[in-house]
């Protein structure tokens, strides 16, 4: 069997796995404050109307008087908050460690590692993707006008369904994506964590900035990205998948082990 038919068969065997393990999920036995979740939701719902209510109109006409050299910045950084490089990365990060697999002569620690680094893609594709169905369902059912038509309707605008685009405002799906995505990367890069979402932060800002958002949008947009890898970190835990249970814990698989198999420090197999 050629090394390309081989890795073909490896990411066949792999998808089947996935999808065995999503079929039978454990029990899952873990501390999962409910209270604290629903007075976060409310908390949040409650500022986001707040925001709705007295800043949207304010924040959005301060933005337009912001000098162009920083509108100009600003629209290079909403660019982060696309999930098409989301979906591309994660999903090259799945394939090629899956078709490098099995090869003769690799150390078990290499190629388990490699499983590893597929599974935490996995996780982070599925992330973005369930984060984004909710935001596209979510815009379609609001229908709330976007900020290019202030200053006709106001802030409280709405159209449903939201279609075409300029009524798709509320929540804001980059910023979705952005806080989606930072907190699931930072599970696995612990040091970045803080890094990750003050970048979010910007994303989020900058749709304000450059004109497609309101505030309340944006704040949606970034609780709502929060709970999807929340949610997604949960599900992959019960089936064992990038996550495994501990104690009454998620952890990370391989936390700390898969850079320096790769690396070739080890020829045990990491779990």
């Amino acid at each position: 069997m050629s090394r390309l038919q081989n890795g073909w068969a490896t990411l066949a065997t792999s998808a089947r796995d996935v999808r065995a393990r999503w079929k039978n999920p454990r029990g899952i036995n873990i501390a999962f404050h409910r209270g604290a979740l629903v007075g976060g939701v409310l908390g949040l719902l409650f500022a986001t109307a707040l925001v709705a209510l007295y800043l949207d109109g304010a924040l959005t006409l301060a933005a337009r008087r912001l000098p162009g050299d920083v509108r100009v910045i600003f629209v290079q950084i909403t660019k982060l908050g696309d999930s098409l490089y989301i979906f591309v990365l994660s999903a090259l990060g799945i394939v090629i460690p899956l078709l490098m697999r099995g090869k003769p002569g690799v150390n078990r620690a290499y190629d388990s590692a490699l499983a590893y680094l597929a599974a935490r893609c996995f996780y982070v594709f599925t992330v973005a993707a369930f984060s984004g169905i909710v935001s596209q369902v979510l815009k379609r059912m609001i229908g709330r006008a976007r900020p290019r038509l202030y200053d006709q309707f106001g802030e409280f605008h709405f159209v449903i369904p939201g279609f075409p685009a300029v009524y798709a405002s509320f929540p804001s799906g980059h910023a979705i994506t952005a806080f989606a995505c930072a907190v699931a990367v930072g599970y696995f890069i612990p040091r970045l964590r803080w890094a990750l979402l003050a970048l979010a932060v910007l994303v989020a800002a900058s749709r304000v900035v450059v004109g497609s958002h309101y505030a309340s949008d944006v704040i949606a947009g970034a609780a709502i990205g929060w709970l999807s890898a929340v949610l997604a970190r949960r599900a992959f835990a019960a089936r064992g998948i990038a996550f495994r249970l501990a104690g009454g814990h998620i952890l990370v698989k391989a936390a700390g082990k898969i850079g320096p198999a790769l690396r070739g420090n080890s020829g045990k197999p990491v779990s």
